[in-house]
């Protein structure tokens, strides 16, 4: 095992600089995912992490070793695509056993590197099938194959499941945690995928526009964001935001908007008369009459075990999740209810969250 660092790693193509002093580190055995939209760069970090593209500045160090200039050979890593990049013409068997013939492993040594990782896989009763005659799920596993019998010190995943269906993303979910936590392999994982990066990381790695915005396990940065933009990434579905400021009733702080007055947690920096944002998760949320939200129910989404209300507060539609039997009709008048811990404040005008 290995681990990964960034030491302010830059990106820029031409004058176009797109990445810009990324630092952090990634211990050996973890399992650490590249979180963001489209274009905030996490893909291009991993693929210069795999010696695909260049590095514009800073070092990237792979256990104690600067890998900038080194060819991806000659890396230690092992990479899965998105796309599988399968050899069509190959049977299984030969894909996961491609990279060792190329480095002429004796063929006893590949054949039981290729039966372990087919077993470990759950691939045993394929090897002897092409890529067009597996499904979906299959196929990435076999990509996975191909990565594990390379023994690297590092993997790499470019959004693997993206290609796959929700029921299967789910189950393969399942397998990469698993497999990695019999590995324990260093592994760096790119998705735009919360639910994917909630449910596998050791460790989130939320970028925005280039940059770094939050790092931390996936229940710190769910349970304290450090600004409305994590905070609004995080979580399904999303946390409601309400406008408002801080205000003094019965001699305590709360914030106050229309159709809002809600306790602010104790020991809050936020100030009397400070414009804040207020953020309160929809699972949060609780139906009681006379709480602290009151609003008109514009829409019930019945979602199994629960309801999704959501509610008109101010011209904003706020979402509550719910057990079914508080299901109300469109039109119905509502109070909601939040515990004061369970609220968080930002800044209106840095978006910072105000501890």
């Amino acid at each position: 095992m290995a681990s990964v660092e960034y030491r302010k790693i830059g990106k820029s193509y031409g004058a176009v600089e797109i990445m810009r002093d990324v630092s952090f580190r990634i211990e050996h055995g973890e399992f650490v995912v590249l979180l963001g939209p489209s274009g905030c760069g996490k893909t291009t970090l991993l693929r210069m992490t795999a010696g695909l593209e260049s590095i514009s500045a800073g070092d990237l160090l792979i256990g104690d070793t600067r890998v900038n200039d080194k060819h991806p050979r000659d890396r230690d890593i092992a990479m899965v695509f998105q796309n599988y990049a399968l050899y069509p013409t190959m049977k299984v068997y030969d894909n996961i056993a491609f990279s060792l013939e190329v480095a002429k492993v004796p063929k006893a040594e590949v054949r039981r590197k290729v039966e372990q990782a087919a077993s470990i896989l759950n691939l045993t009763d394929y090897l002897h099938r092409y890529p067009k005659e597996l499904s979906g799920g299959q196929r990435q596993r076999v990509a996975m194959g191909r990565a594990m019998v390379r023994e690297a010190e590092v993997f790499l995943f470019d959004e693997p499941l993206s290609n796959l269906d929700a029921k299967l993303r789910a189950h393969m979910r399942l397998e990469i945690r698993q497999l990695h936590d019999r590995l324990k392999t260093t592994t760096v994982y790119v998705t735009h995928d919360q639910i994917e990066a909630m449910t596998m990381a050791d460790k989130i790695v939320l970028l925005q526009g280039g940059k770094i915005v939050q790092i931390g396990s996936p229940d710190e940065i769910y349970e304290r964001p450090n600004s409305k933009y994590v905070a609004d990434f995080i979580g399904s579905p999303s946390m409601n935001f309400i406008d408002g400021e801080i205000a003094v009733a019965d001699g305590a702080p709360v914030f106050q908007a229309p159709g809002v007055s809600i306790p602010i947690p104790a020991g809050s920096r936020a100030r009397p008369g400070q414009r804040v944002t207020l953020g309160v998760r929809p699972n949060d949320l609780a139906v009681a009459a006379g709480g602290h939200i009151h609003g008109e129910v514009i829409l019930s989404e019945t979602t199994g075990a629960d309801v999704q209300l959501h509610v008109m507060i101010d011209g904003r539609d706020t979402v509550a999740v719910v057990p079914r039997s508080e299901k109300r009709a469109a039109g119905t008048l509502v109070g909601l209810t939040v515990a004061p811990e369970n609220v968080h404040l930002f800044d209106a005008e840095t978006e910072k969250r105000i501890d």
